[in-house]
């Protein structure tokens, strides 16, 4: 049998680590010319053996060189590394040709029993001493051209058909079930599965191209833009309880009907957090009966704050601000409204007796913010208690472990282990997941939102998840793991399912794989970005699913209560139509908006609009200006702020300023934040006081009108701070408005001022008092605080 001569092979390699054969490794010459040779081996094999013999051969005119026999006792001897060393005495030098070294005799390999080498090799040389490259004659097949569009089976089919006809042009076969063809569409098969893979990985690295919601979400959040999730309806129940009830535990199941005989699952409370008992009471049950003591009275207006009620002992005042239904059914039209119960008196009616006895009633009021916007018609009005709030959602239970679960729970399914960044098989820095199998995760808005900004707003999914296998502790969810330490117990959510691809012995799948995005999977961090679980650590999750809008049902749809909770509530449906359910975000949406709401909002300042627009972003800044002035080595920017409603900004308002401003100044500037420059004046005024008023009247009258507080009506006085800013000019025409709409002043006879720091008397207050860009005019009028500028009122005539 002939050797396999395609195997890879290194000769040298094998030599060098031979127990055997020895070779030579090279010829050293000490210097030109010279007849004494040093030969070098590759091992440390013994070749100093009797018979031994060396020849040269090769040479252009200087051919007969011979070698002088070998003593084997004088001319041996071994390097460093033990390896043995031969001196050879040559009869002459050589020419400038290679010549060629054997030895026989000895143990050597066929491939280094001989060596080349030059009697020349010391002579200078500007040339390169490598030798020369092989030649190799070119390839002269023919190159097959190459269709770049071949993106799936058909086109890598002919792609393959026309190379092997111009590269085997004797294979003719194009019969199916040849093997060159099978093999051929086998690799056409596989060629179209790597295309279609590189085109989908290809599409979700670009926001425009992507179509899963986890490649979507990932990408708008690297342009500082959240994707609003999918958000649970919230509603208020009314509910009526079997007698002896007094509370209803939150996460109370009770359903509406879809259109399809599907149930849109509600439970009572705020959501998964609500852990309270609900009070309730038989006697708040729907049917509350009106009462009305006239015929006069059987229209409840609006506006109305009060009513009366049929019967005693409802007991509403037993729960702070109770809320209730205000009922009133009419032909084409339901008219309800929410009374919160602030006062209930028990009396009785002694004019139109009830069987001969007193007729018993209850006076209720409520406060004006719930008065009635409507008109009712008792006689068709019915009352009801027990409102309850309600989120659109179902609640469910898991627990998994990470690894191998512990020997006290060796049922409980394994999370998803999925090589991390810059994993190996060595350290393969486990990223650990777990899918969640019941449905999408519900979301909830923030409490008190009117309506849900993503922009603004932050939701919350209803998932809690607690660890308690080997510590009994909490993990917290964050919206990105990248804003977690490497230390803190923390979990995100991400939008993928998982299919379970095989099961192990007992049932519990082993291998999983990506399905898509129509589910929810809970994601640990690292040790870098969220604490990495520990192996064998065992977690207990609670949480609700949602549908989103589909949670969005008409009145009177919440209907159907959980067998398992009828005998707490016996019925129950919601007054009002539900809102607040919303989709989660849309592709297009998401394409559309992540790109302009980056743009909207730049962190950059370049001009002196830029730095003024930045610091008015801040609440509490109501106007800014901006200077460039050049301090001897670069431009230093200096904002000044006019603080709203007061004069000057506190110390932590002034932090803020400036670390807002140092974020976007641009590289090479310095940004300072100054205080305002505060223009103190001092105004002297002369009024005529009308007949019949007394002066001291006027001039109060005339010191507030000019003050700067706010007065108890909420208007605010003429120098209030936040009237005059940045080169805000005094006009004298506005003053004397002002001080002219004092009731008692007959009119205006003078106006003079002073400039606090620059003049010392009086002069006439001209038209326009101009001030520069950078300065605030400030008249305080504060005994305390003379120098912040003071107003004196010196009436004439009058009382």
């Amino acid at each position: 049998m002939s050797a396999n001569l395609s195997e890879p092979r290194n000769r040298y390699a094998l030599v060098a680590t031979s127990k055997t054969v020895n070779g030579m490794d090279f010829v050293e010459l000490p210097a030109v010319d010279a007849t004494t040779l040093y030969v070098h081996f590759i091992n440390t094999v013994n070749v100093a053996v009797a018979g031994i013999a060396a020849s040269i051969s090769g040479g252009d005119t200087i051919t007969d060189i011979s070698v002088a026999a070998i003593n084997n006792a004088t001319d041996w001897s071994v390097d460093n590394n033990g390896r043995p060393v031969l001196q050879l005495t040559v009869s002459r030098a050589g020419d400038f040709s290679n010549y060629t070294l054997a030895l026989t005799g000895a143990p050597l390999d066929l491939m280094y029993a001989s060596a080349t080498f030059s009697f020349k090799v010391l002579c200078p040389s500007d040339f390169d001493c490598a030798p020369a490259p092989l030649y190799c004659p070119p390839d002269d097949t023919p190159v097959p051209p190459i269709d770049y569009l071949a993106k799936d089976f058909q086109s890598f089919k002919q792609a393959l058909t026309d190379f092997s006809a111009l590269r085997y042009p004797s294979w003719q076969e194009r019969a199916e079930a040849d093997i060159g063809v099978m093999f051929l569409e086998a690799l056409c098969a596989t060629a179209d599965e790597l295309s279609y893979l590189q085109d989908r990985v290809a599409a979700e690295s670009t926001l425009q191209t992507a179509t899963q919601r986890r490649s979507l979400v990932s990408l708008a959040r690297l342009v500082d833009y959240e994707p609003a999730p999918a958000l649970s309806a919230t509603t208020t129940l009314q509910c009526n309880v079997a007698a002896g009830i007094v509370a209803v535990p939150a996460g109370l199941l009770i359903s509406a009907s879809a259109p399809d005989n599907s149930l849109v699952p509600f439970e009572i409370g705020t959501g998964l957090a609500d852990t309270t008992n609900h009070p309730v009471s038989s006697v708040w049950n729907d049917g509350i009966a009106p009462y009305w003591l006239d015929d006069s009275e059987r229209c409840l207006p609006r506006g109305s704050t009060g009513m009366w009620i049929q019967g005693h002992g409802y007991n509403f005042l037993a729960q702070p601000n109770l809320a209730l239904l205000i009922q009133t059914d009419l032909p084409g039209e339901s008219i309800r409204e929410v009374v919160h119960v602030a006062t209930a008196q028990e009396t009785q009616d002694l004019v139109y007796p009830t069987l001969g006895q007193p007729t018993k009633v209850t006076y209720i009021t409520w406060d004006a913010a719930d008065a009635l916007v409507r008109d009712h018609n008792l006689t068709a009005t019915h009352l009801a208690g027990n409102l309850l709030p309600a989120t659109q959602g179902q609640r469910f239970h898991a627990t998994f472990a990470i690894g191998t679960p512990p020997a006290t729970a060796s049922s409980v399914p394994s999370a998803i282990a999925r090589r991390g960044r810059n994993g190996t098989d060595a350290t393969p820095n486990w990223i650990f997941r777990y899918p969640l199998s019941q449905g999408r995760l519900a979301w909830l808005a923030p409490p008190g939102e009117a309506a849900f900004d993503p922009s603004i707003d932050v939701a919350a999914p209803e998932v809690q998840m607690t660890e308690t296998v080997p510590t009994p502790q909490p993990w917290g969810f964050v919206t990105s793991l990248l804003d977690a330490q490497g230390t803190v117990l923390a979990f995100t959510v991400d939008s993928m399912a998982w299919r379970v691809v095989s099961s192990g012995n007992t049932g519990d799948p082993v291998q999983w794989e990506y399905d898509g995005d129509q589910g929810d999977t809970l994601r640990f961090g690292d040790g870098v970005f969220g604490l990495q679980p520990a192996e064998g650590t065992l977690f207990d999750v609670r949480y609700r699913v949602g549908l989103g809008a589909a949670g969005n049902v008409a009145a009177d749809s919440i209907t159907v209560v959980g067998a398992q909770w009828s005998g707490y509530v016996t019925s129950a449906r919601n007054p009002f139509i539900v809102t607040g359910g919303a989709d989660a975000e849309t592709t297009q949406h998401i394409q559309r908006m992540a790109p302009q709401a980056f743009r909207v909002q730049q962190y950059r300042a370049v001009r002196p609009e830029d730095y003024e627009a930045a610091a008015e972003t801040l609440p509490w800044v109501l106007k800014a200006s901006t200077a460039y002035r050049w301090t001897g080595s670069w431009l230093t920017v200096f904002t000044t702020v006019d603080p709203s409603g007061n004069e000057t900004a506190t110390a932590d308002e002034q932090v803020n300023l400036i670390n807002l401003l140092n974020r976007q100044r641009l590289a090479g500037y310095e940004s300072y934040a100054p205080s305002p420059t505060l223009v103190s004046i001092d105004l002297r005024i002369k009024v005529c006081v009308a007949p019949g008023w007394l002066a001291s009247d006027v001039e109060a009258g005339v010191l507030t009108r000019l003050g700067n507080a706010t007065r108890p009506d909420g208007s605010t006085g003429f120098f209030f701070a936040d009237r005059f800013s940045f080169g805000t000019p005094l006009y004298r025409s506005r003053l004397e408005a002002a001080i002219q709409g004092v009731a008692g002043v007959a009119g205006v006879l003078d106006i003079e001022f002073r400039l606090r720091g620059a003049t010392t008397s009086f002069g006439p207050l001209p038209e326009v008092l101009p001030l520069a860009p950078d300065e605030i005019l400030r008249v305080d009028n504060d005994p305390d605080y003379p120098a912040r500028g003071t107003i004196r009122v010196i009436p004439e005539g009058g009382q």
